[in-house]
């Protein structure tokens, strides 16, 4: 059995889809095509929204641009597919494309702070209505040191690194993302925007499943 045919069979079809990454300049076709076509059976079987990340030119990060670059790869891989074009657009209609950047939390998880303190700060970030861990508590510096210090002994570090490399969540839509619970996450990289993705919706209690065959390292 083919590995899409497999994937299509053992997860169920109509659950919304959150996708990271899947772009050209992570997953170029010529070296990721297997891949992407597995991607693309999974994407029309599913028939379901798809909120699609990405690190495209609009903030910089690489040289993909969602409408000239992004889109017209998928265009591609569908046809290359055998999809007809009402497929494809029954399958693409419902895909958000967002422009999130890279690397908003990226400091603390390759300094090795664990998942619990990343998620904790999120909550108090968002609890407080900040977007960046250095406005924390206001600006209180008393208050914010208090808040870091435990997490930086948990990494033999000052909490002056922290606030160095601060956290910031300014790129995420809360309320888009809720509306992706129970989905199946793919794409990546496993350790890195993919890590990030699922460290905000843990944050928020948004609950999904990671399609380990459809995600890349």
């Amino acid at each position: 059995m083919r590995a899409n045919e497999f994937i299509v069979e053992k997860y169920s079809r109509g659950r919304p889809v959150v996708m990271v990454d899947i772009q050209p300049a992570y997953t170029p076709v010529e070296t990721h095509y297997e891949y992407l076509e597995d991607v693309v059976h999974f994407l029309v079987k599913q028939r379901a929204p798809v909120l699609a990340y990405v690190n495209a030119d609009e903030t910089g990060l690489t040289y993909d641009n969602i409408g000239d670059d992004i889109i017209p790869m998928w265009n591609n891989l569908f046809m290359d597919a055998g999809y007809n074009r009402d497929q494809l657009i029954a399958a693409m209609e419902d895909v958000q494309w967002v422009d999130k950047g890279y690397g908003y939390l990226r400091g603390w998880m390759d300094s090795g702070v664990p998942a619990k303190h990343i998620i904790a700060t999120i909550r108090a970030m968002y609890n407080q209505k900040v977007y960046d861990s250095r406005d924390l508590f206001g600006g209180d510096e008393e208050k914010r040191l208090e808040f870091l210090t435990p997490i930086a002994d948990s990494i033999n570090s000052e909490p002056e690194t922290l606030i160095d490399d601060a956290l910031s969540v300014g790129w995420v839509a809360v309320d888009q993302l809720r509306r992706y619970n129970n989905c199946y996450i793919i794409g990546g990289a496993r350790e890195q925007c993919l890590a990030e993705v699922q460290l905000l919706m843990n944050a928020f209690n948004i609950r999904y499943t990671v399609i380990d065959s459809l995600v890349y390292d």
